[in-house]
């Protein structure tokens, strides 16, 4: 079956223009158009909001974009779902369509026609997006979008809610990576059109800072409460979008993989029936976010000091009312912020949620990537004591040392066998005399070990699991070492003209990526990424514990992908899943 996409050059340079908004008076752009696409809301006292969005022809689809889940919340407390709607509550201005009375309410029309505030945020990411105004950063920036295809079915479509990773400390939905018109596309090509839904949250400080003050107030995790905000949003409104409510995908990447496992384990597992299914990427809920946390409160000190708030009565509510960018500037910590077992939210180590069968049980789509390590592990180990005090120093994990200087005999000081894998021989003096070892650790205490548990943790409830290896590269950087963290993002997103992350123009990469779409959407559809329509592709199983065939590698050309006993490195990784958190 041929998957190449319809004219992709001469259409994707008009839709990244439009769903970054970058396109000139976007606004009177769409004012002119006969028949824009609305949705009305009604709140419970009977007044109307009608969102008008945008067609996008080229796609064959209807954008509602920056739309409101809740307002501002103030700083440092959860935010409250937005039930009522006013002609200015919209980021991109007020929509001058009419100012028409109906008979029972004013009728207030909100401009959902491109994207609204993302949130404050730090690291190179958002330095580039906010540089190409990609990007605004702003702290009223709790708002989602909606890709909408538009098909001949007048049926309710399975909807599945994308959350961005990026360390909990950056990321944005108008990264055009996240352009999910083309993925959305894929579903539809496919006869199992799907509507995404795609969510910003409060990063670093503003959405996890955590401390004896703030805990006194339990406003702990807000960037996880922000999520289940939006969610519930989704569930009560997205069927006036023409989304079935009764069938909702939570999908994330990395910090936002890890956001998916956290929505599985709080509440005790009880997930209020704001989705049926999950997609973690590269993360799950155990993990090094919650293998210590002893940080934070020191994290917290330095930005009270660096924001001039030490000698305050309250030095939370000093931060709550210094000017953002007073703020801004002093909290930045580093590129990684990690939630905290704070007894409400996420009430108990993840592990020990999964043992006791706390944990919301539904079918799973999750995997990792063949060189994870490559992008967690450190650079200059050349001895095992070099390993060792990273393994208990680092602050992504925090193992002692009787577990470290175990885990090293897991994992032998041999090159053939080390991250990344399948170089043979191959070495990197210059980044560390054991820096192939020390990845090996890296990547399994990080995502392999934990993709595991979770898979025959999830299976063993007789829920559907299917578990994946990706196995192909990216394009981006020549120093570039294996397939590392993020490597899958340009493929199941099937977006080929983005270039921060490029999918590239190699045709065989291009049908690699549209059919890995069609896979994540015939999961969201049926629970099963099978329905792809691609032949000559082997039949990705179910997940077992058993020692039969049960993870699927993606690879190069599609045709070369296989499924495989999930068994490699079945020592150390045991041993993982005995100590981690």
């Amino acid at each position: 079956m041929q998957l190449a996409p319809r004219s992709p050059i001469m259409r994707s340079a008009l839709c990244l223009a439009i769903l970054s908004g970058v396109i000139a008076n976007p606004l009177k752009a769409t004012a002119t158009s006969s028949s824009p696409p609305t949705v009305t809301l009604t709140s419970n006292t009977g007044a109307k909001a009608i969102f008008v969005g945008r067609s996008l022809p080229q796609f064959n689809q209807d954008l509602f974009l920056g739309v409101k889940y809740a307002d501002e919340p103030t700083r440092f407390t959860p935010a409250q779902l937005k039930t009522t709607y006013a002609s200015n509550d919209s980021n991109s201005g007020v929509y001058d369509l009419s100012t028409a009375q109906s008979t029972t309410a004013k009728l207030s029309y909100y401009n959902a026609t491109q994207y609204g505030h993302d949130c404050p945020a730090y690291g190179s990411d958002t330095t580039n997006l906010v540089n190409q105004g990609l990007v605004t950063l702003n702290e009223d920036c709790l708002n989602l979008n909606i890709i909408r295809p538009q098909t001949e079915d007048q049926g309710l479509l399975p909807v599945v809610i994308w959350i961005f990773g990026g360390g909990w400390t950056q990321g944005a939905t108008a990264d055009p990576r996240y352009n999910m018109s083309y993925i959305v596309e894929q579903s539809a090509l496919n006869g199992k059109p799907v509507m995404g839904v795609s969510i910003n949250y409060r990063l670093s400080a503003f959405g996890f800072l955590d401390s004896e003050e703030v805990r006194a107030e339990g406003n702990t995790n807000l960037a996880l409460r922000d999520q289940r905000t939006a969610m519930r949003w989704v569930k009560k409104n997205i069927e006036a979008f023409g989304g079935d409510p009764n069938k909702i995908t939570i999908w994330g990447e990395s910090a936002g993989a890890y956001s998916v496992g956290a929505h599985l384990v709080t509440n005790n597992g009880n997930n209020e029936g704001l989705f049926r299914a999950a997609i973690m990427d590269s993360g799950n809920a155990v993990g090094p976010p919650y293998n210590g946390t002893e940080w934070h409160q020191p994290m917290y000190d330095r930005i009270v000091e660096r924001a001039g708030c030490t000698n305050s009565t309250s030095t939370l509510q000093c931060l709550r009312e210094l000017p953002y960018a007073t703020l801004y500037s002093a909290a930045f910590e580093g590129l990684e912020w990690f939630a905290t077992i704070d007894g409400s939210f996420i009430t108990q180590y993840p592990q020990i949620s999964y043992k006791q069968g706390k944990l919301a049980k539904v079918p799973v789509l999750l995997g990792t990537n063949t060189d994870e390590g490559t992008s967690f592990g450190t650079t200059g180990t050349n001895t095992d004591e070099d390993c060792i005090d990273q393994l208990t120093t680092s602050k992504r994990w925090v193992l002692n040392r009787s577990q470290a200087t175990e885990l090293l005999t897991h994992y032998p000081n041999i090159s053939a066998i080390g991250c990344p894998y399948g170089w043979g021989n191959v070495t990197w003096p210059s980044l560390g005399l054991m820096y192939k070892r020390y990845e090996s650790m890296a990547g399994d205490l990080t995502m392999v070990a934990p993709r595991r548990m979770l898979a025959q943790t999830m299976s063993s409830f007789k829920e559907s699991v299917f578990s994946y290896r990706w196995d192909v590269a990216t394009l981006n950087s020549s120093t570039t070492i294996g397939v590392q963290h993020f490597a899958e993002i340009p493929f199941v997103f099937a977006n080929p003209v983005q270039t921060i992350t490029p999918l590239g123009s190699d045709p065989a990469r291009l049908e690699l990526g549209q059919m890995a779409a069609r896979m994540w959407t015939s999961f969201v559809a049926d629970l099963d990424p099978n329905g792809h329509g691609v032949s000559g592709i082997p039949k990705w199983p179910k997940y077992t514990s058993r020692t039969v065939d049960s993870n699927f590698v993606l690879r190069l050309p599609r045709n070369e992908s296989y499924a495989e006993a999930d068994t490699y490195r079945a020592d150390g990784i045991k041993y993982i899943n005995s100590i981690v958190r």
